[in-house]
């Protein structure tokens, strides 16, 4: 028998489980390790993780990563995060069907690295547009999202001195773009967010 203040975990809802797991999760990664890395490379690992997964069966991706871009620094981990929540929240915008195209370049003065998500679903409402990145935020259906994925990736991103934004392309579809410094010299390797 229990208390009233205690809260056994198999009697929350499996939205709050879910919830309460992902918080727990985030706030677990007090130390991030930075170190040079290719974006290149950890794009195409997240794709690797993905391309078998039943969701892509009929979703086409076209990578078109510019070869020999320069190392950032960045926890390669979190990073991955990024790539992962973006592609996927693409294909489930799709429903499973169309096209993810993913884009890296350097920036035109050659100061940051920038990755561009886009796809070919219905794109982002107007009124979505706005909230996209605000903790709790979901257009999902109850059970089927926190809110949390795309607040965390705009956290990661910022942590990692680069900036995230959304916009709809004009054909159909929505486009994520971030940039991300290209590596510093000073860099000391960890970052301890305590």
């Amino acid at each position: 028998m229990h208390t009233s203040s205690t809260i056994l975990w198999e009697e929350l809802p499996s939205r709050c489980r879910d919830t309460v797991k992902e918080l727990l999760e985030f706030a677990r990664q007090t130390q991030h390790f930075i170190k040079p890395s290719d974006i290149n490379q950890a794009i195409s690992r997240t794709l690797f993780l993905l391309e078998n997964q039943t969701l892509f069966q009929n979703i086409k991706i076209k990578k078109n990563l510019k070869p020999s871009l320069p190392l950032v620094d960045a926890d390669i981990h979190q990073m991955n995060h990024v790539f992962m929540n973006l592609v996927l929240n693409a294909a489930q915008a799709m429903e499973g069907k169309g096209e993810i195209n993913i884009h890296t370049d350097l920036s035109p003065r050659k100061h940051y690295i920038v990755i561009e998500i886009s796809d070919t679903g219905p794109g982002i409402a107007k009124d979505v547009m706005q909230h996209i990145f605000e903790p709790f935020f979901t257009t999902k259906q109850e059970g089927q999202g926190t809110g949390l994925g795309l607040s965390m990736v705009y956290s990661i991103v910022e942590n990692h001195g680069g900036s995230i934004n959304a916009r709809n392309r004009k054909e159909k579809g929505a486009v994520f773009t971030i940039e991300l410094p290209i590596k510093n010299k000073d860099s000391k390797g960890v970052i301890d967010e305590k």
